[in-house]
């Protein structure tokens, strides 16, 4: 039987090959529409740059940005969780995105809420991400 743990860190996982899978390969339609369909309906998340973006926004600018980073790969590393109730999760971790010979990293907190609908029984519903190193 999977641990609490294991069903976050699963989650958080998945996603983000979800969305290496859609902007690193293409015709991966189905993993676009699969990380969009994890955010909560009133997800928002502050990028690295400080802007707020509102799932409709996210949506949007990744509706074209299929294969837009051919061959990226999404690590993700260091995953620890912060809080844990029957309503939601709050969870830290980075991300290393590997493209070419890059590999920018960020740090992410993220809060997911429970879902009994959703992958793993969890919803995306805010993130707030910082450069890392």
């Amino acid at each position: 039987m999977n641990s609490d743990f294991d069903v976050i860190a699963g989650e958080v996982r998945a996603l983000h090959e979800d969305l290496a899978e859609w902007l690193g390969t293409a015709g991966a339609d189905a993993a676009g529409a699969r990380f969009i369909g994890q955010q909560h309906a009133e997800f928002s998340m502050v990028s690295m740059d400080g802007v707020i973006l509102e799932r409709a926004t996210l949506a949007e600018g990744l509706q074209g940005a299929g294969n837009s980073a051919p061959g990226l790969v999404i690590d993700v590393v260091d995953i620890d969780v912060l809080h844990r109730s029957p309503e939601c999760v709050v969870v830290r971790f980075k991300e290393i995105h590997r493209v070419g010979g890059a590999a920018p990293a960020r740090r992410t907190t993220a809060l997911l809420v429970t879902d009994s609908r959703a992958r793993n029984g969890l919803r995306w519903r805010s993130v707030h991400e910082t450069a890392s190193n």
